[in-house]
Order: structure tokens, then sequence, then C-alpha cells
């Protein structure tokens, strides 16, 4: 009886909401389901909740590899806490479930380090999608980057950016920031 008075009452537990309504339409929800199965907050409620909340999320949704979610909470010192989140599934195909969590502490100046980054990345100023275009794109890699800061939420979705695009730089860096707790090959990163 216990047992199903708790999953009443998770049944009744408002869902959380990953994006802004509209947003990242028809993606929010496959995109949403991902985050859900990483175990990651949702960084857009926080950002209605919390004006006092940093945070910044690098989810990464690769056609044939782990789905992998990097992300960093700063701290009031400035120092943040570093989450890395990994899936068996594909980021192309199904969720899978945790296979890879760590949660490791940054120094004052790796934190600042990759949040210098979002901002020479132009990271606030980028529209959450490109312009479309008339490519085809059958196999690739969404880049998606969140970030909440004075009350603020941004998302940008970007599918396979190429070497020297800002977005890529960025998530380059934040997987410098996990490179000890996840091990990459060159093939690896689209």
């Amino acid at each position: 009886m216990r047992v199903i008075s708790l999953l009443l009452v998770a049944a009744a537990l408002p869902a959380q909401t990953f994006f802004p309504p509209g947003l990242l339409d028809p993606q929010a929800q496959r995109y949403s389901e991902f985050l859900k199965a990483l175990h990651e907050p949702s960084l857009w409620e926080l950002s209605q909740h919390d004006s006092k909340a940093e945070a910044y999320r690098f989810f990464w949704l690769r056609t044939f590899d782990h789905p992998v979610a990097i992300r960093l909470v700063v701290r009031p010192s400035g120092s943040g806490w570093v989450n890395l989140r990994v899936t068996t599934g594909q980021g192309g195909y199904a969720h899978g479930r945790i296979s890879r969590y760590s949660v490791s502490w940054a120094t004052k100046a790796k934190t600042q380090s990759w949040i210098a980054a979002f901002d020479r990345a132009g990271f606030w100023g980028l529209p959450t999608l490109p312009p479309p275009d008339d490519a085809i794109r059958l196999d690739g890699a969404q880049w998606i980057f969140e970030a909440v800061k004075n009350g603020q939420y941004h998302v940008v979705d970007r599918r396979s950016p190429v070497p020297g695009d800002p977005v890529r730089t960025l998530g380059i860096d934040g997987l410098q920031l996990v490179r000890h707790h996840l091990r990459l090959r060159a093939g690896e990163i689209y």
C-alpha cells in the first residue's frame, strides 16, 4: 500500500519543464527526455525561481555515441561544481541509463575560464537556432548549451558545428573540464 501511495504522489508532482514553451519545438520534448534520463535538473526552471543562480550546461547528443551532460554550477566564491553525466544510450536513438556520474570541484580559475569561453563565443547574443539552410543532415551531433545568470536563461542549439565555430570551441572547452573523467578519441568528437 505504501508503494502505491508513493507512486500516486510522484504521479501528481508537476513535470519538469526544461525549455521555454515553443522555443526548441519540435526537439524540446526529445531533448527533455534525454535530460531526464541523465537525471539533470531544469536550468529554465532554476532561472524562474532563483535570480542569484549561475549555471552552465553542455548537453551533447551524438547520433552513435553516449549522451553527455556537463554542468557547471557556480558558487558565490567564484569556484564551482562540475557535474558529468553519461548514459548507455545513443544520442540518435535511445536514452539508456546512467553509466557514468561524477561531481568534482573546479577552482575559481577553471570556473571563470569556462565562463569566459561563453563570453568569447558571444553566447548571450547567439540565436537559439541557426538560420535555416537546405542541407540534409542524417547523422551528427546536437551541441546544446544552456546558461542561467542573474535570472536570465539562454539556450543555443547547433548541429555538428565545424572547427572554428565558437559553439564548437565552447564545447571543446567544456570537455576539458571533465577530461579526467571522460576520455574521448578524436573520431568521437563530431
